[in-house]
């Protein structure tokens, strides 16, 4: 199906695999807090998007190219595999399990002494 006003662009079938990558895009600025992304509008996936294969120049060979053995097939491949990005996911999900664990000790500790006082 194709729409007069995106250019006649068809609409790219959607896989679980898109969908994840779309997901990612859309939340790019939970990925990198050091980098800012200005606030992403739409709630829902796009209909009408294609994607691309990024091509190697030959003159970067040896500086600024991925090899072979490094490249993922999709997004989400290619951020499990980044050493970095799973320490800070990993320190992240930490900090908030203590600070859940931390709240829920505070409620209890609260409750408990509600409850000794009514008796």
């Amino acid at each position: 199906m194709r729409n007069e006003k995106w250019f006649n662009l068809p609409a790219t079938a959607m896989t679980d695999e898109l969908k994840n990558d779309l997901k990612i895009i859309q939340m790019r600025s939970v990925l990198d807090p050091k980098h800012f992304y200005k606030k992403n509008d739409l709630q829902v996936l796009p209909k009408y998007f294609q994607v691309g294969t990024v091509l190697d120049d030959a003159a970067d060979f040896y500086h600024s190219r991925v090899p072979r053995k490094e490249r993922k097939k999709t997004l989400v491949e290619e951020l499990l595999s980044d050493e970095d990005f799973r320490m800070r996911n990993k320190a992240k999900l930490d900090r908030a399990m203590r600070m859940r664990k931390r709240s829920n000790f505070i409620f209890r500790n609260r409750r408990a002494r509600r409850n000794k006082d009514k008796m």
